[in-house]
Protein backbone atom coordinates (compact mmCIF):
# COMPACT_ATOMS: atom_id res chain seq x y z
CA UNK A 1 0.00 0.00 0.00
CA UNK A 2 1.52 3.23 -1.15
CA UNK A 3 2.62 6.44 1.40
CA UNK A 4 1.32 8.61 -1.09
CA UNK A 5 -1.87 10.55 -0.83
CA UNK A 6 -3.42 10.11 -4.15
CA UNK A 7 -4.26 12.15 -6.73
CA UNK A 8 -6.80 9.98 -7.50
CA UNK A 9 -8.06 6.48 -5.26
CA UNK A 10 -9.99 5.78 -7.70
CA UNK A 11 -7.35 4.73 -10.48
CA UNK A 12 -4.84 2.40 -10.46
CA UNK A 13 -1.95 3.95 -12.10
CA UNK A 14 1.00 1.79 -13.29
CA UNK A 15 4.78 3.10 -12.06
CA UNK A 16 6.81 4.42 -14.55
CA UNK A 17 10.40 2.63 -14.65
CA UNK A 18 12.36 5.03 -17.60
CA UNK A 19 11.33 7.02 -20.44
CA UNK A 20 13.03 7.84 -23.72
CA UNK A 21 12.04 10.06 -26.57
CA UNK A 22 8.61 9.97 -27.09
CA UNK A 23 8.00 6.74 -24.97
CA UNK A 24 7.74 6.08 -21.10
CA UNK A 25 7.87 2.61 -19.88
CA UNK A 26 5.93 0.78 -16.94
CA UNK A 27 8.34 -1.37 -14.27
CA UNK A 28 6.60 -4.66 -16.86
CA UNK A 29 8.79 -2.85 -19.51
CA UNK A 30 5.29 -1.87 -21.09
CA UNK A 31 5.96 0.97 -23.82
CA UNK A 32 3.45 4.01 -23.74
CA UNK A 33 3.39 6.56 -26.94
CA UNK A 34 3.37 9.84 -24.56
CA UNK A 35 1.12 11.69 -27.07
CA UNK A 36 0.34 14.26 -24.81
CA UNK A 37 3.28 15.00 -23.69
CA UNK A 38 2.69 14.53 -19.77
CA UNK A 39 0.52 17.24 -19.64
CA UNK A 40 2.09 19.54 -22.18
CA UNK A 41 5.27 19.56 -20.62
CA UNK A 42 7.91 17.22 -22.53
CA UNK A 43 9.42 18.97 -25.88
CA UNK A 44 12.84 18.00 -26.12
CA UNK A 45 11.70 14.07 -25.19
CA UNK A 46 12.13 11.94 -22.63
CA UNK A 47 15.63 10.39 -21.44
CA UNK A 48 18.07 13.57 -21.97
CA UNK A 49 20.46 12.34 -19.74
CA UNK A 50 22.46 14.97 -21.19
CA UNK A 51 21.02 17.63 -18.97
CA UNK A 52 21.68 15.75 -15.34
CA UNK A 53 25.40 14.79 -16.81
CA UNK A 54 25.48 18.96 -17.56
CA UNK A 55 24.17 19.60 -14.13
CA UNK A 56 26.85 17.10 -12.01
CA UNK A 57 29.68 18.84 -14.46
CA UNK A 58 28.61 22.16 -13.00
CA UNK A 59 29.23 20.86 -9.38
CA UNK A 60 28.93 23.59 -6.20
CA UNK A 61 28.40 26.24 -8.55
CA UNK A 62 24.86 25.59 -9.02
CA UNK A 63 24.32 25.59 -5.09
CA UNK A 64 20.92 27.19 -4.06
CA UNK A 65 20.61 30.93 -3.72
CA UNK A 66 17.75 32.33 -2.16
CA UNK A 67 16.96 35.24 -5.05
CA UNK A 68 15.91 37.60 -2.30
CA UNK A 69 19.51 37.85 -1.00
CA UNK A 70 21.32 36.80 -4.19
CA UNK A 71 21.12 36.69 -7.63
CA UNK A 72 23.22 34.03 -10.02
CA UNK A 73 24.40 33.63 -12.95
CA UNK A 74 21.87 31.03 -14.22
CA UNK A 75 18.56 32.98 -14.09
CA UNK A 76 20.57 35.97 -15.15
CA UNK A 77 21.70 33.54 -18.65
CA UNK A 78 18.54 32.26 -19.21
CA UNK A 79 16.80 35.48 -18.69
CA UNK A 80 18.63 36.63 -22.27
CA UNK A 81 18.22 33.48 -23.79
CA UNK A 82 14.21 33.67 -23.05
CA UNK A 83 14.35 37.53 -24.11
CA UNK A 84 16.21 36.63 -27.58
CA UNK A 85 13.06 34.63 -28.92
CA UNK A 86 10.68 36.51 -26.62
CA UNK A 87 8.27 38.80 -28.92
CA UNK A 88 9.86 42.55 -29.30
CA UNK A 89 8.87 44.98 -25.98
CA UNK A 90 9.43 42.16 -23.66
CA UNK A 91 11.95 43.17 -21.58
CA UNK A 92 12.73 41.03 -18.49
CA UNK A 93 12.05 37.78 -16.87
CA UNK A 94 10.20 36.64 -13.30
CA UNK A 95 11.68 32.98 -12.68
CA UNK A 96 9.08 31.09 -10.59
CA UNK A 97 8.23 26.91 -10.12
CA UNK A 98 5.53 26.19 -12.66
CA UNK A 99 2.25 27.81 -14.12
CA UNK A 100 0.03 28.48 -11.51
CA UNK A 101 2.99 30.34 -9.55
CA UNK A 102 3.18 32.16 -12.98
CA UNK A 103 -0.05 33.46 -12.68
CA UNK A 104 -0.56 34.42 -9.66
CA UNK A 105 2.80 36.55 -9.89
CA UNK A 106 1.19 38.09 -12.82
CA UNK A 107 -2.02 38.66 -11.23
CA UNK A 108 0.00 40.51 -7.85
CA UNK A 109 2.24 42.29 -10.49
CA UNK A 110 -0.93 43.80 -12.28
CA UNK A 111 -1.54 45.27 -9.06
CA UNK A 112 0.64 46.77 -7.51
CA UNK A 113 1.93 47.85 -10.83
CA UNK A 114 -1.54 50.18 -11.05
CA UNK A 115 -1.36 51.11 -7.22
CA UNK A 116 1.72 52.29 -7.48
CA UNK A 117 1.16 54.27 -10.43
CA UNK A 118 -1.66 55.59 -8.10
CA UNK A 119 -4.68 53.84 -9.93
CA UNK A 120 -5.61 52.29 -6.63
CA UNK A 121 -9.03 51.98 -7.55
CA UNK A 122 -7.94 49.14 -10.29
CA UNK A 123 -8.46 45.82 -8.62
CA UNK A 124 -11.06 43.74 -11.09
CA UNK A 125 -9.55 41.02 -13.30
CA UNK A 126 -11.32 40.05 -16.32
CA UNK A 127 -10.78 36.09 -17.67
CA UNK A 128 -12.53 33.93 -19.90
CA UNK A 129 -15.27 31.24 -19.25
CA UNK A 130 -13.68 27.43 -20.42
CA UNK A 131 -9.93 28.77 -19.30
CA UNK A 132 -7.90 27.42 -17.42
CA UNK A 133 -5.29 29.30 -15.15
CA UNK A 134 -3.83 27.39 -12.78
CA UNK A 135 -4.87 25.45 -8.95
CA UNK A 136 -4.06 28.01 -6.67
CA UNK A 137 -7.42 29.24 -5.26
CA UNK A 138 -6.36 32.93 -6.71
CA UNK A 139 -5.75 31.07 -10.69
CA UNK A 140 -8.63 28.87 -10.22
CA UNK A 141 -10.49 32.26 -9.25
CA UNK A 142 -9.22 33.69 -12.53
CA UNK A 143 -9.89 29.87 -14.96
CA UNK A 144 -12.81 29.32 -16.47
CA UNK A 145 -13.19 25.63 -15.21
CA UNK A 146 -16.69 24.91 -13.68
CA UNK A 147 -15.71 21.16 -12.61
CA UNK A 148 -13.15 22.54 -11.27
CA UNK A 149 -14.38 25.71 -9.50
CA UNK A 150 -17.35 23.85 -7.84
CA UNK A 151 -15.61 22.54 -4.97
CA UNK A 152 -14.40 25.96 -4.05
CA UNK A 153 -16.64 28.45 -4.58
CA UNK A 154 -16.71 29.61 -1.25
CA UNK A 155 -12.90 30.64 -1.30
CA UNK A 156 -13.17 31.91 -5.00
CA UNK A 157 -12.24 35.76 -5.93
CA UNK A 158 -14.62 37.78 -7.61
CA UNK A 159 -13.28 37.46 -11.53
CA UNK A 160 -15.21 38.56 -13.98
CA UNK A 161 -15.80 36.01 -16.97
CA UNK A 162 -16.32 36.96 -20.83
CA UNK A 163 -17.48 34.21 -23.19
CA UNK A 164 -14.57 32.28 -24.78
CA UNK A 165 -13.16 32.85 -28.83
CA UNK A 166 -15.08 28.96 -28.83
CA UNK A 167 -16.09 29.30 -32.64
CA UNK A 168 -17.51 26.03 -33.16
CA UNK A 169 -19.71 26.30 -30.18
CA UNK A 170 -20.35 30.12 -30.45
CA UNK A 171 -23.84 32.06 -29.88
CA UNK A 172 -22.23 34.71 -32.08
CA UNK A 173 -21.04 32.74 -34.89
CA UNK A 174 -23.13 30.38 -35.37
CA UNK A 175 -25.69 32.47 -37.91
CA UNK A 176 -22.68 34.43 -39.55
CA UNK A 177 -21.17 32.06 -41.46
CA UNK A 178 -17.74 32.30 -39.29
CA UNK A 179 -16.38 34.30 -36.55
CA UNK A 180 -17.52 37.71 -35.91
CA UNK A 181 -15.26 39.18 -33.31
CA UNK A 182 -18.46 39.79 -30.93
CA UNK A 183 -16.69 37.33 -28.26
CA UNK A 184 -13.85 40.13 -28.12
CA UNK A 185 -16.19 42.64 -28.16
CA UNK A 186 -17.38 41.43 -25.14
CA UNK A 187 -13.99 42.10 -23.09
CA UNK A 188 -14.34 46.06 -24.05
CA UNK A 189 -18.61 45.56 -22.84
CA UNK A 190 -17.74 44.23 -19.35
CA UNK A 191 -14.57 46.61 -18.87
CA UNK A 192 -17.64 49.24 -19.39
CA UNK A 193 -19.82 47.61 -17.55
CA UNK A 194 -17.87 47.37 -14.33
CA UNK A 195 -15.84 51.05 -14.92
CA UNK A 196 -12.73 51.33 -16.80
CA UNK A 197 -11.26 52.90 -13.59
CA UNK A 198 -11.55 49.54 -11.70
CA UNK A 199 -10.10 47.00 -14.05
CA UNK A 200 -6.49 45.83 -13.80
CA UNK A 201 -5.59 43.33 -16.33
CA UNK A 202 -7.43 40.56 -18.41
CA UNK A 203 -5.81 37.15 -18.74
CA UNK A 204 -6.50 35.05 -21.45
CA UNK A 205 -4.47 31.61 -22.81
CA UNK A 206 -3.55 32.62 -25.67
CA UNK A 207 -4.46 29.18 -27.34
CA UNK A 208 -7.34 27.50 -25.02
CA UNK A 209 -6.15 24.71 -23.18
CA UNK A 210 -7.56 21.11 -21.61
CA UNK A 211 -11.27 22.92 -21.00
CA UNK A 212 -11.68 23.51 -24.63
CA UNK A 213 -8.31 21.51 -26.01
CA UNK A 214 -7.19 23.65 -28.79
CA UNK A 215 -9.04 26.62 -29.68
CA UNK A 216 -7.41 29.10 -31.63
CA UNK A 217 -8.68 32.19 -32.07
CA UNK A 218 -9.61 34.26 -35.07
CA UNK A 219 -6.75 36.06 -36.61
CA UNK A 220 -7.67 39.47 -35.73
CA UNK A 221 -8.76 38.59 -32.32
CA UNK A 222 -5.58 39.59 -30.01
CA UNK A 223 -5.41 42.45 -32.11
CA UNK A 224 -8.65 43.96 -31.14
CA UNK A 225 -8.27 42.71 -27.19
CA UNK A 226 -4.90 44.66 -27.39
CA UNK A 227 -6.70 47.64 -29.01
CA UNK A 228 -9.19 47.77 -26.21
CA UNK A 229 -6.69 47.25 -23.60
CA UNK A 230 -4.74 50.46 -24.60
CA UNK A 231 -7.92 52.44 -25.22
CA UNK A 232 -9.01 51.88 -21.07
CA UNK A 233 -5.34 51.03 -19.65
CA UNK A 234 -6.14 47.51 -19.09
CA UNK A 235 -3.33 45.41 -18.85
CA UNK A 236 -3.43 41.98 -21.13
CA UNK A 237 -2.30 39.03 -20.07
CA UNK A 238 -0.70 36.11 -22.38
CA UNK A 239 -0.97 32.59 -20.58
CA UNK A 240 1.30 30.40 -22.49
CA UNK A 241 2.16 27.78 -19.85
CA UNK A 242 0.75 25.44 -22.34
CA UNK A 243 0.65 26.99 -25.77
CA UNK A 244 4.32 28.87 -25.64
CA UNK A 245 8.07 28.00 -25.72
CA UNK A 246 7.85 25.86 -29.39
CA UNK A 247 4.64 24.18 -29.06
CA UNK A 248 2.94 25.96 -31.68
CA UNK A 249 5.91 26.00 -34.25
CA UNK A 250 7.30 29.74 -32.43
CA UNK A 251 8.97 30.69 -29.43
CA UNK A 252 5.48 31.82 -28.18
CA UNK A 253 2.38 31.02 -29.58
CA UNK A 254 0.60 34.87 -29.72
CA UNK A 255 3.69 36.06 -32.47
CA UNK A 256 1.06 34.24 -34.86
CA UNK A 257 -1.74 37.15 -34.37
CA UNK A 258 1.58 39.99 -34.15
CA UNK A 259 0.81 41.49 -30.71
CA UNK A 260 2.62 42.17 -27.96
CA UNK A 261 1.30 41.70 -24.46
CA UNK A 262 2.19 43.69 -21.19
CA UNK A 263 3.16 40.05 -20.04
CA UNK A 264 3.72 36.66 -20.83
CA UNK A 265 3.15 33.26 -18.50
CA UNK A 266 5.03 30.34 -19.31
CA UNK A 267 5.62 27.16 -17.87
CA UNK A 268 5.66 23.19 -18.75
CA UNK A 269 8.19 23.30 -21.85
CA UNK A 270 10.38 25.91 -20.55
CA UNK A 271 12.02 22.78 -17.71
CA UNK A 272 10.46 19.84 -20.34
CA UNK A 273 9.83 18.02 -17.01
CA UNK A 274 13.62 18.13 -15.94
CA UNK A 275 12.89 20.50 -13.46
CA UNK A 276 10.19 22.67 -12.14
CA UNK A 277 10.26 26.11 -13.30
CA UNK A 278 7.19 28.89 -15.37
CA UNK A 279 8.22 32.49 -15.77
CA UNK A 280 6.63 35.45 -16.35
CA UNK A 281 8.06 37.50 -19.19
CA UNK A 282 6.90 41.59 -18.75
CA UNK A 283 7.36 43.96 -21.62
CA UNK A 284 9.60 47.06 -21.11
CA UNK A 285 6.89 49.80 -19.90
CA UNK A 286 6.33 48.08 -16.28
CA UNK A 287 9.48 46.80 -16.03
CA UNK A 288 11.05 50.19 -16.87
CA UNK A 289 8.44 51.68 -13.90
CA UNK A 290 9.78 49.52 -11.57
CA UNK A 291 13.74 49.62 -12.12
CA UNK A 292 13.93 53.49 -13.23
CA UNK A 293 11.75 54.11 -9.67
CA UNK A 294 13.57 51.33 -7.49
CA UNK A 295 10.11 49.88 -6.89
CA UNK A 296 10.00 46.49 -5.10
CA UNK A 297 7.66 43.91 -6.28
CA UNK A 298 6.23 42.80 -2.79
CA UNK A 299 5.80 39.42 -4.16
CA UNK A 300 8.28 35.92 -3.97
CA UNK A 301 8.29 32.23 -3.62
CA UNK A 302 11.34 30.77 -1.50
CA UNK A 303 12.12 28.72 -5.15
CA UNK A 304 11.69 32.32 -7.62
CA UNK A 305 14.87 31.73 -9.55
CA UNK A 306 15.97 28.52 -8.33
CA UNK A 307 19.63 27.92 -9.61
CA UNK A 308 19.21 24.37 -10.15
CA UNK A 309 16.05 24.92 -12.51
CA UNK A 310 17.47 27.63 -14.51
CA UNK A 311 20.30 25.87 -15.15
CA UNK A 312 18.38 23.15 -16.24
CA UNK A 313 16.38 25.67 -18.06
CA UNK A 314 18.97 26.53 -20.18
CA UNK A 315 20.20 22.98 -21.12
CA UNK A 316 16.86 22.83 -21.94
CA UNK A 317 16.86 26.10 -24.32
CA UNK A 318 20.15 25.25 -26.00
CA UNK A 319 19.08 21.79 -27.09
CA UNK A 320 15.56 23.13 -28.59
CA UNK A 321 17.91 26.04 -30.37
CA UNK A 322 20.62 23.67 -31.58
CA UNK A 323 17.97 20.77 -32.69
CA UNK A 324 15.47 23.70 -34.28
CA UNK A 325 12.81 22.62 -31.73
CA UNK A 326 10.97 26.06 -31.10
CA UNK A 327 9.85 25.99 -35.01
CA UNK A 328 9.70 22.11 -35.94
CA UNK A 329 6.13 21.36 -34.08
CA UNK A 330 5.05 24.29 -36.72
CA UNK A 331 6.05 22.02 -39.58
CA UNK A 332 5.39 18.19 -38.01
CA UNK A 333 2.10 19.65 -37.07
CA UNK A 334 0.96 20.03 -40.12
CA UNK A 335 1.26 16.41 -40.32
CA UNK A 336 -0.77 15.89 -37.17
CA UNK A 337 -3.75 18.29 -38.59
CA UNK A 338 -3.95 16.35 -42.01
CA UNK A 339 -4.02 12.92 -40.00
CA UNK A 340 -6.99 13.79 -37.71
CA UNK A 341 -8.92 15.69 -40.58
CA UNK A 342 -8.72 11.87 -42.11
CA UNK A 343 -10.51 10.83 -38.95
CA UNK A 344 -12.96 13.56 -39.02
CA UNK A 345 -13.98 12.51 -43.03
CA UNK A 346 -14.53 9.18 -41.22
CA UNK A 347 -16.00 9.26 -38.10
CA UNK A 348 -19.39 11.02 -37.51
CA UNK A 349 -18.58 11.55 -33.70
CA UNK A 350 -15.57 14.05 -35.11
CA UNK A 351 -17.57 17.25 -34.67
CA UNK A 352 -14.61 19.49 -34.73
CA UNK A 353 -10.44 19.28 -35.10
CA UNK A 354 -8.58 22.57 -33.90
CA UNK A 355 -5.44 23.70 -32.89
CA UNK A 356 -2.18 24.71 -33.86
CA UNK A 357 1.23 23.07 -34.15
CA UNK A 358 1.87 20.25 -32.26
CA UNK A 359 -1.55 21.25 -29.94
CA UNK A 360 -4.29 19.37 -31.65
CA UNK A 361 -7.97 18.92 -30.10
CA UNK A 362 -10.64 17.02 -30.75
CA UNK A 363 -14.08 17.34 -29.87
CA UNK A 364 -16.44 14.53 -30.34
CA UNK A 365 -20.43 14.93 -30.89
CA UNK A 366 -23.29 12.18 -30.87
CA UNK A 367 -24.76 14.80 -33.42
CA UNK A 368 -22.51 16.16 -35.89
CA UNK A 369 -24.99 18.34 -37.28
CA UNK A 370 -26.74 19.77 -33.97
CA UNK A 371 -23.15 19.39 -32.51
CA UNK A 372 -24.84 17.63 -29.67
CA UNK A 373 -22.47 16.10 -26.97
CA UNK A 374 -22.48 12.51 -26.02
CA UNK A 375 -25.00 12.26 -22.62
CA UNK A 376 -22.71 12.69 -19.92
CA UNK A 377 -23.23 8.67 -17.92
CA UNK A 378 -22.05 7.90 -21.46
CA UNK A 379 -18.52 8.76 -20.17
CA UNK A 380 -17.00 9.26 -23.89
CA UNK A 381 -13.90 11.18 -23.27
CA UNK A 382 -12.42 9.07 -19.90
CA UNK A 383 -13.51 5.40 -22.08
CA UNK A 384 -11.50 6.44 -25.43
CA UNK A 385 -8.17 7.78 -23.22
CA UNK A 386 -8.54 4.20 -20.72
CA UNK A 387 -9.01 2.36 -24.43
CA UNK A 388 -6.18 4.50 -26.20
CA UNK A 389 -4.23 3.63 -22.92
CA UNK A 390 -4.70 -0.11 -23.08
CA UNK A 391 -2.99 -0.24 -26.25
CA UNK A 392 -0.09 1.76 -25.31
CA UNK A 393 -1.15 5.72 -26.50
CA UNK A 394 -1.46 8.38 -24.06
CA UNK A 395 -3.73 11.36 -25.15
CA UNK A 396 -4.95 13.76 -22.71
CA UNK A 397 -8.78 13.45 -21.39
CA UNK A 398 -10.29 17.31 -21.51
CA UNK A 399 -11.76 18.13 -18.78
CA UNK A 400 -15.73 17.96 -18.80
CA UNK A 401 -18.14 21.01 -19.65
CA UNK A 402 -16.28 22.21 -23.20
CA UNK A 403 -19.94 22.82 -24.25
CA UNK A 404 -20.15 25.39 -21.74
CA UNK A 405 -21.37 22.77 -18.05
CA UNK A 406 -23.51 20.76 -20.61
CA UNK A 407 -21.43 17.61 -21.37
CA UNK A 408 -18.89 17.74 -24.10
CA UNK A 409 -16.06 15.25 -24.82
CA UNK A 410 -12.51 16.23 -26.16
CA UNK A 411 -9.02 15.77 -25.76
CA UNK A 412 -5.80 16.86 -26.34
CA UNK A 413 -2.80 15.71 -28.42
CA UNK A 414 0.36 17.22 -27.07
CA UNK A 415 3.33 14.85 -28.14
CA UNK A 416 6.86 15.61 -27.66
CA UNK A 417 8.32 18.06 -30.07
CA UNK A 418 10.50 15.06 -31.42
CA UNK A 419 7.85 13.22 -32.67
CA UNK A 420 8.34 11.42 -36.18
CA UNK A 421 5.66 10.95 -38.87
CA UNK A 422 6.01 7.65 -37.65
CA UNK A 423 4.86 8.13 -34.25
CA UNK A 424 1.96 10.45 -35.43
CA UNK A 425 0.74 7.76 -37.40
CA UNK A 426 0.74 5.38 -34.13
CA UNK A 427 -0.79 7.95 -32.51
CA UNK A 428 -3.90 8.56 -35.01
CA UNK A 429 -4.49 4.81 -36.42
CA UNK A 430 -4.91 3.89 -32.84
CA UNK A 431 -7.47 6.56 -31.94
CA UNK A 432 -9.46 5.79 -35.54
CA UNK A 433 -9.39 1.69 -34.07
CA UNK A 434 -10.44 3.01 -30.96
CA UNK A 435 -13.25 5.38 -31.87
CA UNK A 436 -14.29 2.37 -34.37
CA UNK A 437 -15.01 -0.02 -31.26
CA UNK A 438 -16.93 3.09 -28.72
CA UNK A 439 -19.35 4.09 -31.74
Amino acid sequence: MSSVFSRDYASELPMMARGSGVYVYDDTGKAYLDGMGSAGVVGIGHGRTEIYDALAKAGDTVTFAYTATFSHPWQEKLATSILSVAPQGIDSVYFVSGGSEANETALKLARQYHLDRGDAQRHKIISRWQSYHGVTIATLSLSGRTSWRTPYTPYLLPVIHIAPPYEYRCAYCRDNGGCTLDCADELEKAINLEGPETVAAFFAETIVGTTAAGLVPHKDYYKRVREICDRYGVLFIADEVLAGYGRTGKPFAISDWDVTPDMITCGKAIGSGYAPLGAVLVNERITDFFRSNRKRFVHGFTYSGHPASCFIGQQVFDIMTREGLFARPGEIGKYLSSRLQELQQRHSCVGDVRGKGLYAGVEFVADRSTRQPFPVEKAFTSRLVALMRERGVIVGGGVPGANFGKGGDHIQITPPYVVSEEEIDIIVDTLDEVITELT
